[in-house]
């Protein structure tokens, strides 16, 4: 039994090498797929994401900007025919962490068939606060935590404006003070009062202010 089971092992090499290169045409947009999320990785459209942090989301993303959606269409993608992408292009007003010009152009990838209709959640979302991966070798990126990295920009009526993401802002403050105390981080008033409630639409002034604390970015 032994011997017939070392047998099988020492052939397990040759049948992923075979698998591979039989297989290599759908693998290798599978992997662009994983690679376009970044670390930590999430899913979209009806599948759960991972439960993220505002500070996992600031220390996750490479580029966090707010600005106006200008279009968002599906394209295939320019390497991958068969691959379909929603590429989305931004009016950026304000530039919270990395770098970014007036206008925004980035490619995400068409997981769920029903992005077709709502562009990925941008089609009519009008000013939107984004958390950006960074971009894949492939040209592909996407929100941290996906739903939960994407923020739309909503007004009260009485000149206030509030943030709310794909969640409804659940569990995006709850570790926030423990962590920031523990790296020495203070915050103004206003933003521990933000920070004290547990879900719920939250100040844009408060919020951005939170966001450049944890990153760390100058006013």
């Amino acid at each position: 039994m032994e011997a017939m089971v070392g047998r099988m092992l020492t052939r397990v090499p040759s049948l992923v090498t075979s698998l591979f290169s039989v297989r290599s045409r759908i693998l290798v947009p599978v992997f662009i797929i994983f690679l376009s999320f970044g670390a930590p990785a999430f899913s979209q459209g009806g599948a759960s994401t991972a439960q993220a942090d505002l500070d996992q989301l600031v220390q996750s993303a490479q580029n966090i900007v707010r600005g106006q959606v200008v279009s968002a269409t599906i394209e295939p993608h320019p390497q991958f025919p068969n691959l379909q992408t929603v590429v989305i292009t931004l009016s950026v007003t304000r530039v919270l962490k990395g770098a970014a010009g007036s206008t925004l152009t980035f490619r995400q990838f068409q997981l769920d068939s029903r992005d077709a209709t709502s562009l990925a959640g941008y089609k009519g979302a009008g000013e939107v606060l984004l958390f950006l991966n960074p971009v894949s070798q492939y040209g592909l990126t996407n929100t941290v935590g996906l739903e939960q990295g994407r923020f739309r920009v909503v007004p009260d009526g009485k000149g206030n404006r509030y943030v709310i993401n794909g969640r409804g802002n659940m569990g995006l403050f709850s570790q926030v003070p423990a962590k920031a105390t523990a790296r020495g981080i203070a915050f103004s008033p206003q933003v521990r009062a933000m920070l004290a409630n547990s879900n719920g639409k939250a100040s844009l002034e408060s919020f951005e202010e939170a966001v450049r604390t944890l990153a760390g970015t100058p006013r």
